[in-house]
Formats: structure tokens, C-alpha cells, sequence
């Protein structure tokens, strides 16, 4: 919690920035224009806030890209290939699909292959981010494709998978 990213951002974003631009504008609006302290208040709130959007938004935008990505699962211990890769995606399914037919309303008979395939995925997109791939860039993509078709709830154009 206490790193060299967050003393920046405590001290320097919100102590200092913040701090001293709320000062100026409090004695500004209070002291200057005759506002009553509770209204300069909300007013001096206002104008930060609008000023610290785009602030924040650069902060954490900056931060958040060197993050790659939240992962539900660990990540596996060693190196895989694609290829290996593609075939444990391959023999995930096929359990997850034979239980799956076993007993479909049953989620307690296939859930546990659900999830193992969900797994192998996320370590195949982990193995292509650590390839330097932009995966953000094709969720983006996949998601706007999708929209133009119409598929999410809200979409006017309506389409079929």
C-alpha cells in the first residue's frame, strides 16, 4: 500500500494539487466574491472536480497500462507453446462437453469442466500478453464488432450469433 506510487499520489495529487487549488479557490469565491462559505464550498468542489477528471483519468490510465491484466486463476508454473496450448483448450472441452451431455441441467456434473476450460483459456490469453500482444485492443475490437451486429442488450440493430 505505502509504495513510491502512492506517497506521489497522496502527497503530490492530493495534498498538493488539490490542497493548494482548493485553498486559492475557497479564498476566491468566499473571501473575493462574497459567496457564503457553504455554497464556495460546493462551488470550489465542483471546479476541482472538473479540473481533477481528466487529472486522474491520465493518472490511472498511465498506471493501469503497465498492469496487463486481473487474472482469476494463478498463473501455471513453466513455459508453453501455442500448440500445447491448443490442445489442452481442445481436451478441456471435450470433458466439459461429455459432461455437459451426461447431465445438462445438472451444472453440478459439468461446472468444475466449465471452469477448468475457463482456466486454460486465461492461460493462453496470459502466454500471448506475455508475447507482447495488445489483448485489450482485441476485446475492444470483438466488442465493437459485436455492437455494430447489434448481439448486446441495448443495441438497437438486433442480430443473430
Amino acid at each position: 500500500m505505502f509504495s513510491r506510487e502512492w506517497f506521489v499520489y497522496v502527497f503530490g495529487r492530493w495534498l498538493l494539487l488539490s490542497g493548494l487549488a482548493g485553498a486559492a479557490i475557497q479564498v476566491l469565491f468566499a473571501d473575493r466574491l462574497g459567496i457564503p462559505t457553504f455554497p464556495a464550498f460546493l462551488l470550489n468542489q465542483f471546479c476541482l472536480a472538473c479540473v481533477f477528471w481528466y487529472v486522474d483519468e491520465y493518472i490511472f490510465r498511465r498506471y493501469f497500462g503497465k498492469v496487463k491484466a486481473i487474472f482469476r486463476f494463478p498463473r501455471i508454473k513453466g513455459e508453453f507453446s501455442m500448440e500445447q496450448q491448443l490442445e489442452k483448450i481442445s481436451e478441456e472441452y471435450t470433458e466439459f462437453a461429455a459432461s455437459f451431455k451426461r447431465a445438462p441441467d445438472d451444472s453440478r456434473e459439468w461446472l468444475n469442466h466449465l471452469v477448468d476450460l475457463s482456466h486454460v483459456v486465461e492461460m493462453t490469453e496470459r502466454i500471448v500478453r506475455e508475447q507482447g500482444v495488445d489483448m485489450d485492443k482485441e476485446y475492444y475490437d470483438v466488442i465493437n464488432e459485436n455492437r455494430q451486429r447489434g448481439l448486446y442488450e441495448g443495441d438497437k440493430k438486433k442480430g443473430n450469433r
